[in-house]
């Protein structure tokens, strides 16, 4: 595809997942503070059907000379996602056509942009980007149209994988979570909006100001101007936004202390002491990137025997974060959330520094122990640690709605354990 033509549209293929329960960011559209069972409940009775009308309209609205063979809608996720069979003048394309539904749209919005150019610019595999349209007065938009890529999503299913596989998930994820480290020049922690929609707010800096530039083009349709070859986009942070990592950690730590799943309920006040007694490790000034806190096995795709990572979707609802913040989540993700003495979690995360340390400047600090992140790399680790787990005891029953009994059970015990493990330092 020509660079001039790359878009936006691609999704982890049935989990295109915009989780709050996977990375604790998340936006939705409706339903701010609701219960999280009831959310769940949401989520699950959420009727995210198109007609085939709505489907070939929005199709055409990115390629007019497009027409839909077929359609067939996700089985699972928060947003709109249909399997396309489209019928080209170059013959037919499988695609993927994603639509905002559970993000608050300026959230979703940047995701083509952000897909165009961590294709273009890092060695990520991404899909490559169709079309996308950010506004329209009739179909649901934003919306945007990728590729089908080929591989295998296999959420929850880690310890099903060959020890060489994961070990290759984990350090490919390494080096793809470096090379985002280092794309853009952000100035604050927050989540990454598109300029146009920071300033219809009047927050954050202008186009001109951006912290990160998309130099490639993303083909836009525009109902208030001529459809246009390629644009590019200017990105930056939210009104919410901050230069202390510090308030942002807090922030995520209040959003999530008084919302435990009830059969947590007692690990609360111990996880909440373990936390506070670690937050001056959180001292100094820190470097806010482009980060990816929700890498997991339901947002990628691969190949199961050998563990290459084909390509890495949902890129809604990003953030700029601290890099080892990035790590010890991607360390969780990628574990299954697996106890802290499990053998699993111990080669994930010397495959994932593996990986940072090849391809990051920090991974070339004279403390190859702490990758460069300073001499309480360790004790901020705890933390990191101890806040992501947050996010399982909040969410639990979004995140195992789909497991039988006996699974549920097996999943609340890990995490119990596992936060006993850790107050118990």
């Amino acid at each position: 595809m020509d660079d001039a033509e790359v878009s936006s549209a691609h999704d982890a293929e049935s989990e295109d997942r915009a989780d709050p329960d996977r990375d604790g960011n998340d936006e939705p559209a409706d339903g701010d503070g609701a219960d999280t069972d009831d959310l769940a409940a949401v989520v699950a009775d959420a009727d995210r059907e198109l007609s085939a009308e709505t489907v070939e309209a929005m199709v055409r609205e990115i390629r007019p000379a497009w027409s839909v063979r077929e359609a067939t809608p996700a089985a699972e996720g928060t947003d709109v996602v249909y399997f396309v069979t489209a019928e080209t003048p170059d013959g037919p394309r499988e695609c993927v056509l994603k639509a905002c539904e559970f993000l608050d749209p300026r959230a979703f919005r940047p995701e083509p942009y952000l897909m165009a150019v961590v294709g273009r610019r890092t060695s990520i595999p991404v899909p490559d980007v169709v079309g996308a349209v950010d506004d329209h007065p009739d179909l649901p938009a934003p919306f945007y149209l990728m590729e089908r890529c080929d591989g295998e999503v296999r959420e929850d299913e880690v310890r099903d994988l060959p020890a060489d596989a994961t070990e290759r998930l984990a350090r490919d994820a390494g080096r793809y979570l470096a090379d985002l480290h280092a794309l853009g020049d952000f100035e604050a922690f927050g989540t990454v909006v598109l300029a146009r929609d920071a300033d219809a707010r009047g927050a954050g800096p202008t186009a001109d100001d951006s912290a990160l530039v998309t130099d490639a083009a993303v083909r836009v349709t525009d109902r208030a101007a001529a459809p246009t070859a390629g644009r590019t986009a200017a990105l930056t942070t939210d009104e919410a936004a901050t230069d202390s990592w510090r308030a942002r950690v807090e922030r995520t730590v209040a959003d999530n202390l008084g919302d435990f799943h009830d059969r947590f309920a007692d690990l609360e006040a111990d996880l909440w002491k373990f936390i506070d007694s670690r937050l001056d490790a959180l001292h100094g000034d820190f470097d806010p990137v482009f980060g990816d806190d929700d890498y997991r096995l339901g947002n990628l795709l691969v190949d199961p025997a050998t563990g290459e990572t084909r390509a890495v979707l949902d890129w809604g609802n990003a953030s700029t974060l601290e890099p080892q913040y990035n790590l010890v989540v991607t360390e969780q993700h990628l574990s299954g959330w697996a106890r802290h003495d499990d053998p699993l979690r111990e080669r994930v995360r010397a495959a994932l520094r593996e990986g940072y340390r090849e391809r990051s400047e920090r991974g070339a600090s004279s403390a190859p122990d702490d990758l460069g992140f300073g001499p309480d790399a360790e004790r901020r680790r705890e933390l990191y640690l101890g806040v992501t787990r947050l996010l399982p005891l909040v969410w639990f029953s979004l995140w195992y709605d789909g497991r039988t009994d006996a699974g549920r059970e097996a999943a609340a015990e890990m995490h119990r354990r596992a936060v006993r493990e850790l107050v118990e330092r």
